[in-house]
């Protein structure tokens, strides 16, 4: 940094050096040089078009049109007694120059304070009544080291202002024509915090996956981070995240896109388009709480992102390595505000992403399942699959008494639904038996059996699903009297067809009892969670029965819930060597406004899904189930024990979390 700035400085002086030859100056110019670098002087130096433009003034081509608008320029600067250099239209085309003799046309105040102008002599320059220069100066004064703002006025409404100096060298004159110099590099190290907040606008920071961004979170420091990374496995869907500050007392709209035009030859492989995914983090209003920056839809196809005035928004950056071979990739975002004054400037944040050599199984061995009770929605294909979902919901069955069931609607749910990837079984939910109590009349026994009888065959016969790729759900968390009416019912379906398999999702207050009298009633167990740290004797005795065991999560309210969890959730069924896991629900009502409980994992978009930070952090808590799993099968039992009782030990620690999936990693890749 130092070597460039040194460079540029002698790269002017030698502009300005030409051209004093001329003028009988160079010895002075000499001295004036060595003095100013022992005292730190230095030229400010900018074009007019990156000043903050307002009012009328317009850029076109390499100057700025007055139109009696204004132009700020914001400038940083060591404390010394400082000159103010404007080049400038010079006047009409009778004369060259009546803008800039005598009382000149343009006007300039430095920090609110007016600065008298006067025609630097010889300066004039007249190429055609359109490109007619001069230059103008005026005496600052001292300025003391920190931010100043010099804002530029024209009483000519045609006048144009070119290019603006501030110097500290009493002895410097600007170059007559161009090359008028490289624009001078801001030197933030002069700033404390409060002048970094309002020169940059913006701050960019690290922010967490797992932890929620509310408006009012901020940074320790203003000083943007130019670079985050990450370390994946092939067929894994990783994320980083920013924080990005808005300082200013107005909202700022951004545009993110990416930006590798400019890259050293040593940079390595460019992260592929359709591997990054851009989205932000939406606050939404929580009881409570801070707002829930929980729903994550993609940036627009502009890569629009709007920051209220004080206020925090986070930009989380997803990319997935199905695609990519073992190497470290990167890539450049370009965050530009886009309504900011000029001070605030585009910065560019590096993206860096290791791909280790191991690879996650793109099929989950658990069984991965969340009610989507048959909706169909576009993208609904894809998120269900990339999020390992292989155990689909279908709740079209006929009602068993029917004289002539019309399979249809569950057939064209089942054709479209087994084609997902991953796709490997359907759980069947029926409220037949909840909602019409017929079955328990002698007189209409034979005809549900007979029915149900007639569903399975179809389902098993002519849709071609073995008994194990299929369950029946028929009562759900029955407990007291409910557990005698699940048992008739039980005893209903066996008749209809032994090999059914029937599910019960066993709530968080049922007794070891009435678990136990349900046990010859169920196949697959659904305990609640909460039921692993309530009712351990309940879990165990579920665990001896030999049965698979699925455990769920079900409440409206569990968007509130820290995101963390959803993927310490893995870990537990790691644990305790379960089958898989049940999520009520995937899409549920509509929760854009927040404060509507809803148990949904993602959230309606416009012609598809939105997902949640809490869906992302479940696929996260599944792919370190894998690691989990491959890391004990290639024979590291011990650390892994040790990994996962260290984790749920510390429910409540990303970092360690973060550790110990290095720590998988790095076992697996010493194989």
């Amino acid at each position: 940094m130092r070597s460039s700035r040194m460079a540029t400085r002698y790269w002017r002086l030698h502009v300005s050096m030409a051209f004093c030859v001329g003028i009988g100056c160079l010895e002075r110019l000499r001295a004036d040089a060595a003095d100013g670098f022992v005292r730190g002087q230095t030229v400010h130096f900018i074009e007019a078009e990156h000043t903050n433009l307002t009012g009328s003034s317009q850029s076109g081509g390499t100057a700025v049109w007055t139109y009696s608008g204004t132009a700020t320029w914001d400038v940083i600067v060591r404390p010394a007694k400082y000159r103010v250099f404007l080049r400038v239209r010079a006047g009409y085309a009778a004369d060259h120059e009546s803008g800039v003799r005598g009382k000149t046309a343009y006007r300039v105040t430095v920090d609110g304070r007016p600065i008298q102008l006067r025609l630097v002599p010889g300066t004039l320059l007249y190429g055609s009544d359109e490109s007619n220069w001069a230059w103008i100066v005026g005496d600052v004064g001292d300025l003391g080291q920190g931010p100043h703002s010099l804002a530029f006025k024209a009483d000519w409404h045609f006048g144009r202002w070119d290019a603006f100096m501030l110097t500290a060298n009493p002895g410097y004159v600007p170059p007559r024509e161009p090359p008028l110099g490289k624009e001078t590099e801001r030197d933030l190290s002069l700033l404390n915090g409060e002048q970094m907040k309002w020169f940059q606008g913006f701050t960019v920071w690290p922010g967490e996956v797992a932890a929620n961004c509310p408006p009012t979170a901020a940074p320790d420091k203003a000083n943007s981070v130019e670079l985050v990374g990450l370390t994946a496995c092939r067929n894994q869907h990783a994320a980083t995240v920013v924080n990005v500050t808005n300082w200013l007392q107005s909202p700022l709209l951004f545009r993110v896109s990416r930006d590798d035009e400019e890259r050293p030859a040593d940079a390595g492989p460019v992260l592929p388009s359709d591997a990054v995914t851009l989205r932000h983090a939406v606050p939404l209003p929580a009881p409570r709480k801070d707002a829930l920056a929980d729903a994550l839809p993609r940036l627009d196809g502009a890569g629009l992102m709007l920051l209220p005035a004080g206020e925090t928004r986070q930009l989380w950056i997803a990319v997935n390595t199905e695609s990519l071979l073992p190497d470290r990739y990167s890539t450049h975002l370009r965050i530009q505000p886009l309504n900011a004054p000029g001070r605030c400037t585009t910065q560019r944040l590096k993206i860096e992403v290791q791909v280790v050599n191991v690879s996650l199984p793109t099929q989950h061995p658990l069984d991965v399942f969340l009610c989507e009770y048959d909706i169909n929605r576009p993208g609904m294909k894809e998120d269900l699959s990339s999020h390992y979902v292989n155990w689909l919901h279908n709740c079209l069955i006929p009602h068993p008494a029917s004289a002539n069931p019309d399979f249809s609607s569950l057939d064209h749910a089942m054709e479209r639904e087994m084609k997902y990837p991953g796709a490997r079984s359907v759980f069947f939910e029926q409220w037949h038996f909840r909602t019409d109590d017929s079955w328990q009349k002698p007189e209409h026994r034979e005809k549900w059996v007979a029915g149900i009888r007639r569903w399975a065959r179809h389902v098993h016969e002519d849709r071609g699903l073995s008994y194990d790729a299929f369950t029946l759900h028929i009562y759900d968390e029955v407990s007291g009297g409910g557990v005698d009416t699940f048992l008739r019912a039980r005893e209903l379906v066996r008749e209809a067809d032994r090999k059914i398999r029937v599910t019960m999702t066993v709530t968080p207050q049922i007794r070891l009892a009435e678990v136990q009298r349900l046990d010859k009633g169920v196949d697959v167990w659904c305990p609640h969670m909460e039921l692993y740290e309530t009712r351990p004797e309940v879990t165990a005795f579920l665990q001896k029965t030999g049965k698979p065991v699925v455990p769920y999560y079900c409440a409206e309210n569990k968007r509130y819930w820290p995101a963390q969890m959803y993927r310490r959730w893995a870990w537990k069924l790691f644990e305790q060597r379960t089958a898989g896991l049940f999520m009520w629900t995937w899409l549920s009502r509509d929760a854009w406004q927040g404060r509507s409980w809803d148990g949904g994992m993602v959230f309606a978009g416009n012609g598809g899904i939105v997902p949640s930070r809490r869906w992302e952090l479940m696929r996260m808590g599944l792919e370190d189930w894998l690691l989990l799993d491959m890391a004990r099968q290639a024979g590291h039992s011990e650390q892994v024990n040790a990994l996962v009782t260290e984790i749920l030990e510390a429910p409540d620690n990303p970092a360690l979390l973060e550790h110990a999936r290095s720590t998988l990693i790095r076992l697996l890749s010493s194989k």
